[in-house]
């Protein structure tokens, strides 16, 4: 049968376990393979064939091996965990997965005790409520208050998300609920009164002080009835009722977690034994068998309250608790697929490390597994870029292994790799493995040369970085394992390319391209062939463009982010050369892939790019309204793109007149790229604050920034040339400076429109600087050239020519109401008559 046209809701549900902290995503893990039909005991090759044929029925065409891709982590199974911080990715993939399972059925996602999550898995279901807004999708959270202490703004401000807070129950419905579980209408007054107050409205102190009456046996009047002041004290009391075999089983399934199976409490107990006290647990309402269990061929029982289970585990004596942490990870090591159990088998060895140091026992045999368990869930956290867990774990798996130790500088290596996302000055252990490891396998080596580089790279200190890229390079031509070659080639292009050493960005891109072509990578063909059109085009190679275009045809094919990316790279380099339409399409392309998968950040960035469009199109109050929209974020979180949303604003306002407010978005763009950006994130923010500094009359100050930014790309020779050069040449012109502006676009790698406008300025030819902006559709940069025409004009004496270019500009100022300039334009043209 099509459940889709049964009109019934999808149902999925997931937890977050107690110690959820270090367990990551893992309440969305059990949505998913409950979805998928993933049992935690099935092979990695079925889970993989299950999950495959779940994304191929929900997903697009372009998309499945993406999604599953994506999805394959949260599932465990095993995967290449190695391809850097794509968090952002996963998060649009997970959301796109969830979407497509809404739009072919509705669907409601219960997260379970919030409370417990990692970071994570809340920014993901914030990210959710906010993007899948089109599809029949509703999520519904369950957490404690605590949860607000961590988020005080949990679903605040959303206009489709509401916040229910369960208020204490009233002494009516306290004693309603007491009744209805003892059934029977009456009890004593003195009891009902003793209940009602130590209470105070909390349901489980009622539900679990019936159960206790009803276990004892009859309450009657005059009968002593000792009440705990506690829930857990009532939770211990009902406990100390229980047979001695029911007690220990509760405990031992304490130790598994607030989910436990029959089979990982066998030890000293024959089945029989094992069913009695099962069966009365589930009697005394203590447990529930739930209707399916992760496990094949296990039932699954669950503890009705996870403050049973809590006070279950307190009442085991700590010296136990070490044998019964190690019996159970045993178990999980047995019966569950090793990847899903990563982090679960952590947590077990870890605690019965502790306990078993606690005790004064020798804990060496328990070393060993903790340590192989400690690595995994490493792993597993990195697959799932939750890097906060994972550089805990390799941490706390590097301190149980000695320097000597064969393992140490492999654990050292991935420390590093996870932390690097979590802290930029966490490499000195890897600095005192270095030796050891270029010593050792070529891999190891490589790899670690190139996270060195990165932590040099993300500090500031380029030189330094090129070092380990150098050394990374040629630890390259020895690897033999062609994947870990790839994403090593590709990294060092990546860099190269972004540090504007685009000739070396091409040589590191070429074998990596063929490599990707040989293994069949499309999406690292698309990547790679990325990183040398940008770069080749930085060295005037036309064919850099062919390059692009390539890259963005194979990622149309392949879909997902890395046609996000090429579309907005591809559109870069045409703003550059000119093509501002065919750049503005291809911004809009890949916004709309960008918001159709919910990818966050490229979202971010592309809009800013369309804005910019707009702006420079003459569409002045579209531009506002989207820079308008993204500003409020960034007050709360900066982003990267910032300094460019900000400068797209400041360009308009400085036409409005809103002067002041020009100065706080100029001085804040600059701040947040000085001393930390490339060229390219320098040159808006600085050319833009010589532009003011000049508008001004601060001749001075103009002329400190225009060379402050002429020294910067005179230095790394970049081929970034767009609108911002015009800026440059103004504040330039102004200060007294333009010579040097003569001989920076004389020296220039690239033969650009942009520059051709530049030279036409000097020249004080700016009726034909004008007149190619128009033909870029540069509209309001053209109408920018006639003003600073016209006061030119004005000033050698020459009215009427001043008049024609005050005349062509008047109507685009008024039309976007930039007053401050359409008053100049007045102005002048008063004073040309």
């Amino acid at each position: 049968m099509d459940r889709s046209r049964t009109g019934v809701t999808r149902w999925r549900q997931g937890r977050s376990l107690p110690y959820g902290e270090g367990v990551s995503y893992w309440a969305l893990g059990e949505m998913v393979k409950a979805e998928a039909g993933i049992l935690e005991s099935d092979a990695a090759p079925v889970a993989e064939s299950k999950l495959r044929e779940t994304v191929t029925r929900v997903g697009g065409e372009q998309e499945v091996e993406w999604l599953r891709a994506m999805l394959q982590p949260l599932v465990g199974i095993a995967d290449d965990a190695s391809s850097g911080d794509r968090r952002g990715e996963a998060f649009a993939a997970w959301r796109r997965f969830l979407e497509g399972l809404a739009a072919e059925r509705a669907t409601v996602l219960v997260f379970e005790d919030l409370h417990w999550a990692d970071d994570g898995l809340l920014d993901f279901v914030d990210s959710l409520v906010d993007w899948a807004t089109d599809v029949p999708l509703l999520v519904v959270a369950t957490a404690r208050p605590e949860l607000l202490a961590r988020r005080p703004h949990w679903g605040g401000g959303k206009t489709n998300a509401a916040t229910l807070s369960l208020a204490p129950l009233s002494e009516a419905e306290t004693t309603e609920l007491v009744h209805a579980i003892l059934e029977r209408s009456v009890l004593p007054a003195d009891v009902q009164s003793a209940v009602l107050a130590r209470a105070g409205g909390n349901p489980l102190y009622a539900e679990e002080f019936a159960r206790m009456i009803a276990e004892r046996g009859d309450v009657h009047d005059g009968a002593e009835v000792v009440l705990p002041d506690s829930v857990q004290g009532l939770i211990s009391a009902r406990l100390d009722l229980l047979t001695r075999a029911e007690k220990e089983l509760l405990q031992d399934a304490a130790v598994v977690g607030k989910v436990f199976w029959p089979g990982a409490l066998t030890a000293n107990r024959d089945a029989s034994a094992l069913d009695d006290a099962i069966r009365g647990l589930e009697r005394k309402e203590f447990v529930r068998r739930e209707r399916r269990s992760s496990v094949e061929g296990e039932l699954q029982y669950a503890f009705r309250h996870v403050l049973v289970r809590d006070v279950a585990y307190a009442q085991i004596p700590r010296a136990t608790r070490a044998d019964r942490h190690e019996q159970v990870a045993g178990w999980i090591e047995r019966h569950v697929r090793s990847e899903d159990a990563a982090e679960l088998l952590a947590h077990h060895y870890s605690n019965a490390l502790e306990y078993g140091r606690a005790a004064g026992r020798d804990v060496t045999e328990v070393v060993g597994p903790a340590r192989v368990a400690l690595r995994d869930a490493g792993r597993r956290a990195v697959a799932l870029n939750s890097f906060v867990n994972a550089a805990r774990f390799f941490e706390a798996a590097v301190e149980l292994t000695p320097e000597d130790d064969p393992d140490w500088t492999r654990l050292v290596l991935e420390q590093a790799e996870a932390s690097v996302y979590v802290d930029i000055s966490s490499d000195r252990r890897l600095r005192s493995a270095r030796e050891v490891l270029l010593a050792g396998d070529v891999h190891d080596a490589a790899r670690a040369e190139v996270v060195l580089g990165e932590y040099r790279w993300l500090r500031g200190d380029q030189a330094a970085s090129n070092e380990h890229f150098m050394a990374a390079e040629g630890l390259a031509e020895r690897m033999t394992d062609e994947n870990a070659k790839l994403r090593v080639l590709a990294n060092l292009g990546r860099f190269a390319m972004l540090g504007d050493e685009n000739e070396r960005a091409v040589a590191l891109g070429r074998p990596a391209l063929a490599l990707a072509e040989k293994l069949g990578r499309d999406e690292m063909r698309a990547h790679v062939l990325n990183n040398i059109g940008v770069a080749r085009v930085a060295l005037g190679e036309r064919e850099g463009l062919d390059d692009l275009e390539a890259s963005l045809e194979i990622a149309r094919g392949v879909g997902g982010p890395e046609y996000v990316r090429a579309c907005g790279n591809l559109a870069s380099v045409l703003a550059c050369e000119g093509q501002l339409q065919r750049s503005a399409e291809l911004h809009a392309e890949g916004l709309q892939i960008s918001q159709e998968i919910g990818y966050e950040e490229p979202t971010r960035w592309l809009l800013t790019e369309i804005a910019n469009d707009h702006m420079l199109a003459g569409n002045w109050a579209e531009a506002r309204r989207i820079v308008d929209e993204l500003m409020p974020a960034y007050e709360e979180s900066p982003f990267w793109v910032e300094p460019q949303t900000r400068v797209c604003r400041a360009r308009m306002l400085i036409a409005e007149g809103a002067v002041e407010a020009a100065i706080v978005d100029a001085d804040r763009a600059v701040a947040v790229v000085q001393g930390k950006s490339t060229f390219q994130g320098l040159c808006n923010p600085l050319a833009l604050r010589a532009r003011l500094h000049a508008e001004l009359g601060e001749t001075k100050d103009a002329a400190r920034v225009t060379v402050e930014l002429l020294d910067v790309w005179k230095e790394t020779q970049s081929a970034y040339v767009e609108s911002w050069v015009l800026d440059l040449w103004f504040a330039a012109w102004s200060a007294g400076e333009e010579a040097r502006v003569t001989t920076a676009v004389g020296e220039a790698p690239v033969d650009v429109p942009w520059l051709d406008v530049v030279s036409a300025f000097v020249e004080r030819d700016f009726d034909k600087a004008a007149a190619q902006l128009e033909s870029m559709v540069a509209i309001s940069a053209a109408a920018t050239a006639r003003l600073w025409a016209g006061e030119w004009l004005v000033e050698q004496g020459r009215h009427a020519d001043a008049a024609v270019q005050l005349e062509r500009a008047l109507p685009f100022w008024r039309s976007v109401g930039a007053w401050r300039y359409l008053h100049r334009c007045e102005a002048l043209l008063a004073a040309a008559s």
